[in-house]
């Protein structure tokens, strides 16, 4: 449970840090690059990296709870009683 607290808290402040610029641009806009190079997408322009890194922070919070959901559900279907 507290592994779960800290992943958001980290995802939660990384997100603040990107919009209030405490994180820098240039260095958000190389971490999406190099992000969208490995999966073979298109790099974002610069003037919606921050956009664009706050969807990828948001959907990364998704998936994993949904994923942990789905292991919940499915563990507590499979138990006896």
């Amino acid at each position: 449970m507290a592994v779960i607290l800290v992943f958001h808290a980290v995802m939660v402040l990384l997100g603040l840090g990107i919009v209030s610029r405490v994180v820098p641009p240039p260095l958000v806009s190389d971490m999406l690059g190099y992000l969208h190079k490995t999966i073979g997408i298109t790099t974002p322009p610069p003037e919606l990296v921050r956009m664009v890194a706050l969807i990828w922070i948001g959907s990364v919070i998704v998936i994993a709870d949904g994923c942990l959901f789905l292991l919940v559900f499915i563990a507590r279907l499979s138990t006896t009683g």
